[in-house]
């Protein structure tokens, strides 16, 4: 048996997709389970996941506002979303956001802190500027431009269980960490854990971890944590979909292998997803352009259930207050408010809403009220948008409005394939180009080995 807790480096902001060179074979992939252990009570402990002195690598990110006023914002107004408001705007529903933090202010003015990684920190202090944006593309108050969050009366319950802007000041030399910054899947779970005895009926998880098929993921506390949320306590758990990147390399299919009769996609898998992974327990959320076309950064999955806009967003300003659409890195350098981080919210505050207009329904029962309402791909299902684009409207009211614009589908009808000269295999190049995203990601080291390890033999430099 392992003992080996889940190392990973996060990277927030602007990451560059990597250039994948070859096909990776995929492995047989066994489904994650819930049955591991539920972690334990209490707020967010440092001390418990993770070192116990943080400090700043750098400056704080901010956001910057370079707006063309003539220019429709790639998710809804305040005027798109009258319609899903008939019952309120969310007020009564409390949403959890584990993310980087959220910084209060007068566009987000009903946040409660509930945990945080550093040392006597509540959640609600955050100098990566994500869980913000996150917030606010959720909960956002509406301004003089109309711009608003999906369920702008929510309550938020604000987790900051992730950083790449802190580092750990004292490095334990018998458990070193990897990369500089802090997070790992002990400290998600940890964190669901919180945002669940703090009361939230939804929790954002804008957060992704990426592993090859086939990789041993450490995992099992993550596993306890979805089904305390889920089953346990009947929380609606969304999640980001992840992107295309260093992190996540390798590009999985995006529909079934259409020569294998019955086929799911799952034994095709190139790169797992966690918690995204968790299927029939957590919502995945894709992403899709201002036009309703698949965004070519999403980590497509059998797993993906939805999509919701991810390219080219607004979304409050760092200080809680105002309006942006760029991210401004330490270095001056800004980086636009896109990625697959910023689709979850809005299905997170679509949740929020349904329940609100439907108390009656259970966590599986709002799920499948969001899946069966979005506008469907025109090519039917695929691994990149799931059942279609969420839209609030349809799933507060349960009717689907024709006059929406279906996104395009991802997949193309394939020929019969040619078997080639005897002996010939099929195969296939993959090629990523270099894409910008705006979203969070953990890094898990592959954890390859069966027995426990040694200080210094965990692969970890």
């Amino acid at each position: 048996m392992r003992t080996v807790r889940p190392v990973s480096l996060l990277a927030v902001g602007a990451i560059l997709g990597a250039q994948m060179l070859g096909a990776p074979l995929a492995a047989s992939l066994e489904r994650p389970a819930i049955d591991g252990p539920v972690p334990d009570a209490g707020v967010l402990d440092p001390r418990a996941t993770g070192p116990d002195e943080l400090r700043l690598a750098g400056p704080c990110r901010t956001t910057a506002a370079v707006l063309d006023p003539a220019a429709r914002p790639a998710h809804a107004t305040a005027a798109d979303l009258h319609g899903a408001w008939i019952h309120g705007r969310g007020e009564g529903q409390v949403v959890a956001v584990i993310d980087t933090g959220v910084n209060p202010g007068p566009r987000l003015p009903r946040v409660r802190g509930a945990g945080d990684v550093v040392r006597g920190g509540n959640g609600t202090e955050d100098c990566d500027a994500h869980g913000t944006l996150v917030a606010g593309v959720l909960a956002a108050t509406e301004d003089a431009t109309g711009h608003s969050g999906v369920a702008p009366g929510v309550e938020i319950v604000s987790i900051r269980q992730s950083s790449t802007v802190l580092r750990a000041t004292h490095r334990d030399a018998g458990d070193p960490a990897v990369g500089s910054g802090v997070g790992t899947l002990s400290t998600l779970a940890r964190a669901i854990r919180t945002a669940v005895d703090a009361g939230a009926g939804v929790i954002n998880i804008s957060e992704v971890a990426c592993v090859p098929a086939g990789t041993p993921l450490e995992d099992d506390t993550l596993g306890g944590a979805v089904r305390y949320a889920a089953v346990d306590h009947d929380v609606v758990l969304v999640a980001a979909a992840g992107n295309v990147s260093q992190a996540c390399g390798d590009q999985n299919p995006g529909v079934p292998d259409p020569t294998s009769p019955g086929d799911d996609g799952w034994n095709d898998v190139l790169t797992v997803a966690s918690p995204a992974w968790y299927d029939d327990h957590v919502l995945t959320v894709g992403g899709v352009d201002a036009d309703g076309a698949p965004t070519d950064f999403t980590l497509r999955g059998p797993w993906v259930d939805v999509a919701a806009p991810a390219a080219g967003l607004r979304s409050v300003g760092a200080d809680g207050a105002g309006i942006s659409d760029f991210v401004v890195e330490g270095d001056g350098s800004r980086t636009p408010i896109s990625g697959t981080s910023f689709a979850a919210p809005f299905v997170a505050g679509t949740a929020a809403l349904v329940r609100q207009a439907h108390p009656g329904l259970t966590a599986r029962q709002v799920i499948a009220r969001i899946q069966n309402t979005a506008i469907p791909a025109a090519g039917g299902r695929d691994f990149t948008v799931g059942h279609g684009v969420v839209d609030p409207v349809a799933a507060v009211t349960g009717v689907r409005r024709p006059s929406r614009r279906a996104p395009a589908t991802t997949s193309i009808a394939a020929p019969t394939p040619d078997p080639g000269p005897a002996g010939a295999g099929a195969g296939a190049v993959v090629a990523a180009g270099s894409l910008t995203i705006g979203t969070i990601v953990l890094v898990v080291v592959a954890l390859f080995h069966r027995r426990h390890l040694r200080p210094g033999q965990d692969g970890r430099p």
